[in-house]
Parts: structure tokens; C-alpha cells; sequence
């Protein structure tokens, strides 16, 4: 019972740490007036580097209380602490023209969600070229196309928002009004690539889940979290996709969708996916262990 707490604990503790770490740095974040980007930057790598120490510290010290291979879940709980860091941004991005003042901040925050895309690629090849779910093939090709589609779209999309502040001085430049530079810049055929690659990468996360839980990779609160919030994320993606194709609008009493259709979601899930990977042994006595 004691183990079994200890586990319960540390668990709901690991899944609110891009919160915790967030608000620990949140003082810093560069959106309020006199911090610096350096001491932010600062600050967000020592914390990064302090937490992947304690991970590669654990998971190599006490190996035999974590499953292996404990590269793939510890890949995924990084993209936690990539989502610590936009939490400590402590504010959305500014599309205001005050934004062409502080160009860095909206380049910190697509570089860091940028880092989180290339930690879900090499997720996602590693388990592909090891075959890591145990797949048969027309589903290993199937889950690879749902792959594509969502790592392209969110290396374009992240591209596509880092240069925003570029794009908003040529606007300017050019003669054009600053407030309508966002709809122009974030039209409705953006908004609709958005959507496909939303709708791609919350099927692809539901289905992992679920496939991880079936080779007993995680327990069984994963599939279930994943699956509530992953089936929100595709009422999302259908919800906006209608709103940017075919100008139908979402009831209000479904407005709080549009929160899925933020790019740190999916990548939160993720996280508590690669949290469920690490803690599936831990607590448990070495004779069950030995038995999984």
C-alpha cells in the first residue's frame, strides 16, 4: 500500500511538473517589463539541465525499476520540460505591433516548441526502425503516414510563426495596416493546414496510447487521459477546420475546444505518455518486476 501511494504521488507530481517548473521561472519570463531574454534563457537551461541530470541519474542508477528500453519515455518526458519552458513564458504570444520591439520573444518561443517537434520525430523513427509497438505492417505504415502529416505540418507551422515578426515589419513597409496583418498572415488556408495536422497528430497520440497500454508499456490511467483529451483534440480540429473551410461556426458552449487547437497540447500529452513509461515499474517489488 505504502509503494503503491509513493507511486501515486510521484506520478501526479511528474505530471503537473511543466506547471511547477513553469511557474519557478514565470518571475523571469521576458514578456515583463525589465527581464532580460539572457537571464530567462539562463534560467530555463539550468532548471533543463538540473531535471535531465535527476532523470539520467535515477534511470541509470535504479535500471531494474524502469522498463526498458527508458530512452523512449525519457525522450518524451524532455517534451515536458520543453512545455516547462513555454509555461514560464507566462504570457501568449504578442501579435501586436509592440512585438516588432521585442522580435526575441516570440523567436525563444517557436525555437523551444521547434526543439519539442524534433524530440517527437526522433520519438516516433526510433519506434518505427525498431518496430518498438510490435505492429504488423499495414498498420506500421499507417501509423508512419499519420506521422508525416503531423511532424511536417508542425515544422511549417513553427516556421511560419518564427518569422512572423519579419513578415509584420514588411508588411509595414509596405504600406499596409498593422492590425490587419494578422488575417492576412494567418488566413484561412493556414488555419486549414492547421487543422489536418491537429486532427493527425491527436489520432496518432490516442492510438500510441492505447498500443502502448496493450504491450503493457503503461497502466492503464494513460490510455484513459490520452483518450479523453485526445478525442477533444480531434472535436477541435473537425470543430476549427469547419470554421476555416466553410465559415461554420462552433456553439459557444463548445468555445473551450479552441484550447486544443493550441500546438502545446498534443505535446503535453505526449509528456504524461513518456511520464506513464517511466513510473510503469516504479515502486513495484523486484519479484514483480522481474515477472512484467
Amino acid at each position: 500500500m505504502i509503494r503503491l501511494i509513493l507511486k501515486l504521488i510521484v506520478t501526479l507530481l511528474l505530471i503537473i511538473l511543466p506547471f511547477l517548473g513553469g511557474s519557478l521561472i514565470g518571475g523571469y519570463t521576458p514578456y515583463t517589463e525589465g527581464n532580460s531574454m539572457t537571464t530567462f534563457v539562463a534560467v530555463y537551461s539550468v532548471l533543463t539541465i538540473i531535471i535531465g541530470a535527476i532523470l539520467f541519474f535515477l534511470t541509470s542508477r535504479f535500471k531494474n525499476h524502469f522498463l526498458q528500453p527508458v530512452q523512449p519515455g525519457s525522450i518524451l518526458f524532455f517534451i515536458g520540460l520543453v512545455m516547462l519552458g513555454i509555461a514560464g513564458l507566462a504570457a501568449p504570444p504578442d501579435l501586436s505591433i509592440k512585438m516588432l520591439e521585442y522580435p526575441e520573444r516570440e523567436h525563444c518561443r517557436y525555437i523551444i516548441l521547434y526543439i519539442g517537434a524534433v524530440l517527437f520525430s526522433v520519438y516516433f523513427i526510433q519506434l518505427f526502425r525498431y518496430n518498438l509497438l510490435a505492429l504488423k505492417p499495414h498498420a506500421k505504415w499507417l501509423m508512419i503516414v499519420l506521422f508525416l502529416i503531423s511532424s511536417l505540418e508542425l515544422f511549417w507551422e513553427f516556421l511560419h510563426h518564427y518569422n512572423y515578426p519579419e513578415s509584420l515589419k514588411t508588411w509595414i513597409d509596405n504600406g499596409n495596416k498593422a492590425e490587419d496583418f494578422s488575417q492576412h498572415y494567418d488566413n484561412d488556408t493556414i488555419g486549414s493546414i492547421g487543422t489536418i495536422g491537429r486532427f493527425a497528430i491527436y489520432l496518432l497520440i490516442l492510438w500510441l496510447s492505447v498500443r502502448l497500454y496493450q504491450i503493457k508499456r503503461v497502466n492503464l490511467w494513460n490510455p484513459i487521459l490520452s483518450t479523453f483529451f485526445g478525442l477533444l483534440g480531434i472535436l477541435s480540429s473537425i470543430s476549427m477546420f469547419l470554421h476555416f473551410s466553410y465559415k461554420i461556426e462552433t456553439p459557444k458552449e463548445l468555445g473551450f475546444l479552441i484550447i486544443f487547437f493550441i500546438p502545446g497540447v498534443p505535446f503535453l500529452i505526449l509528456y504524461w505518455i513518456g511520464v506513464a513509461m517511466l513510473t510503469k515499474k516504479l515502486f513495484l517489488k523486484p519479484e514483480i518486476s522481474k515477472n512484467e
